[in-house]
């Protein structure tokens, strides 16, 4: 189908984008936020030296009076608010914490809950073509309704025609309100078509499960959503009806996602004990969270990783190698280790804020070291850029996850 671009640029960034996150319930969070303001204020009315805050709001002040006062073009108050809300957010210099708009609040929400508003396809960037390559058609989706196979080329989207540059704003021309329509030219080998296809809300397949040789179940998490953990179970379900005797659990690529996801998706497979902790800046442990008694599984267990897997994903393979369950296959990872909190503010936009660290079992954070595992193994780049098209002989990761799974 030609070269695609390099997965680990085109997945990474728009799990980042989307999903790599840690979130705590937004109930919890809005609380917590409205009690931090309150402090705030306390801590004011109480003398507590704000000095470097006043002057920094003073001296937006003195710019704004002088922009009214002489700037001869027209003002956008609201791009103007979410453009100093995001510079300031930018400043502290942490690469997770961020300022979303109201929009980009509701489609990062409804990414994190496994589902959006599209046609039900997963994809990276062609370069061939400049297009849109199709990895995976949700079943039940628009797109598996209108005939949108594995391998089409999206090409252009209503009126944007798609380009490196124009990538992500095709993505999002895809996406649009339930119900309506987004008209798609698609290339399928050397044809070239038109296809009109109705948007609908999708649920996003977080788990992926296969059987590339007998007695060996594959299971791919694409993400931590709040579908995973049922996604993961009905995996396990077809593993054990499969009579699997091996199990490899293919992280690669995957940014991150939801605290609950990972926590119920660890709680399967691990024995009663921790699954992790988290801390403060000063490295005070603040909390914790623990696997049950009530089931766990026993069977060899490898994990394959590489640079993209990151957050969740990370925990996953550290949780299983701290309790020595698994071996680890790949390369070493992303390094996140700090968990984000979401703060949904009163019109709808919101701020996504390091702070925490969370730790696996045995305590020792990853945070910009990454996990190296057990068997270094590099993929060839012939083959990362064209990761999601190789068939499970072609997979030298996966070939080698299966001998070492099996030597366990």
């Amino acid at each position: 189908m030609g070269k695609k671009v390099s997965v680990w640029i085109s997945i990474f960034i728009a799990l980042l984008l989307c999903v790599a996150t840690y979130l705590v319930t937004a109930t919890a969070i809005n609380s917590a936020y409205r009690e931090e303001i309150a402090s705030l204020r306390a801590n004011q009315t109480s003398g507590q030296d704000v000095s470097s805050s006043e002057d920094m709001y003073s001296k937006l002040r003195d710019i704004e009076d002088l922009v009214n006062q002489v700037f001869v073009g027209d003002i956008d108050r609201d791009a103007l608010t979410d453009a100093v809300c995001s510079a300031y957010l930018a400043a502290l210099g942490d690469k997770y914490t961020m300022y979303h708009t109201s929009e980009e609040m509701k489609e990062y929400l409804s990414d994190s809950e496994g589902s959006y508003v599209g046609i039900g396809v997963q994809a990276s960037f062609d370069t061939s073509t400049g297009g849109i390559y199709v990895i995976t058609v949700f079943p039940d989706s628009p797109a598996a309704e209108a005939g949108i196979l594995v391998g089409d080329i999206v090409v252009q989207a209503n009126d944007v025609v798609c380009t490196s540059e124009t990538y992500y704003k095709t993505i999002n021309t895809i996406r649009g309100e339930e119900g309506t329509e987004v008209d798609l030219v698609i290339k399928r080998g050397d044809k070239t078509f038109d296809l009109t296809v109705v948007r609908a809300k999708v649920d996003a397949v977080s788990v992926a499960y296969s059987m590339p040789e007998k007695g060996v179940a594959l299971i791919r998490i694409n993400q931590f959503s709040q579908t995973t953990p049922d996604d993961f179970r009905a995996a396990l379900e077809s593993a054990s009806e499969d009579k699997a005797e091996y199990y490899i659990f293919d992280m690669r690529n995957n940014g991150g996602g939801n605290l609950g996801a990972i926590v119920d998706v660890l709680d399967m497979l691990l024995p009663e004990g921790t699954i992790l902790t988290y801390s403060d800046k000063d490295g005070n442990i603040i909390g914790s969270y623990s696997s049950t008694d009530k089931e766990s599984l026993d069977a060899p267990m490898a994990v394959l990783i590489n640079g993209n897997t990151a957050s969740a994903a990370e925990l996953f393979t550290a949780a299983l190698r701290d309790y020595e369950m698994a071996v680890t296959v790949g390369t070493t990872t992303y390094g996140k280790g700090e968990m984000q909190s979401l703060y949904t503010l009163d019109d709808g936009s919101g701020v996504r804020i390091s702070t925490y660290y969370y730790n696996p079992p045995c305590g020792v954070n990853y945070e910009g070291i990454g996990i190296t595992p057990d068997i270094e193994f590099e993929m060839p780049e012939e083959l990362a850029e064209r990761f999601y098209q190789l068939t499970p002989e072609e997979d030298v990761q996966l070939q080698a996850a299966i001998t070492a799974v099996k030597q366990q």
